[in-house]
C-alpha cells in the first residue's frame, strides 16, 4: 500500500489506476499552472475532487509536512550547524517559500490517496 501511495505522489499519477496525471503539468515551479488539476483521470475517469471543499483536508497534510521540515532542520541546526537564530529563521523562511508549490501538490496527492484505493498492478515503467 505504501509503495502505491509513494508511486502516486512522486509521479503525479491517479491513485486508482496509476495511469492519468492528477495535475496538468509535472513542473512544480511553473507558477502559472502548478495548482491546475485535471477534473478526472484520463484513464479510469476517477473524479479527483470528490465534493466541494474536498481538499481543505490537504491543508492539515501540508501543515504536517512543513512542521516535519521545521523540526528536521532545527535538529540539524542544534546538533551540527549552530547557526544564529536570525540566520536559521531566514533559512527556514526561504525554504518555506521555495517548498510552497511542492508541498501544495504533495499534500493534495497524499490527501486523495487517503480516500482512493489502488485497483491494478503497479506499472514498472
Amino acid at each position: 500500500m505504501l509503495k502505491n501511495i509513494l508511486f502516486s505522489v512522486t509521479k503525479n499519477k491517479c491513485p486508482k489506476c496509476h495511469q492519468g496525471n492528477i495535475f496538468v503539468t509535472n513542473n512544480v515551479f511553473n507558477l502559472r499552472n502548478f495548482d491546475k488539476m485535471h477534473e478526472k483521470c484520463s484513464n479510469c475517469d476517477l473524479k479527483f475532487e470528490k465534493e466541494p471543499g474536498f481538499f481543505y483536508g490537504a491543508m492539515f497534510v501540508s501543515y504536517a509536512l512543513m512542521a516535519a521540515w521545521f523540526v528536521t532542520t532545527w535538529c540539524i541546526n542544534i546538533l551540527f550547524l549552530n547557526l544564529s537564530t536570525y540566520t536559521y529563521l531566514a533559512f527556514v523562511l526561504l525554504t518555506f517559500v521555495f517548498l510552497a508549490t511542492i508541498t501544495f501538490r504533495t499534500s493534495r496527492i497524499i490527501w486523495i490517496n487517503f480516500f482512493t484505493k489502488f485497483e491494478g498492478k503497479l506499472n514498472k515503467k
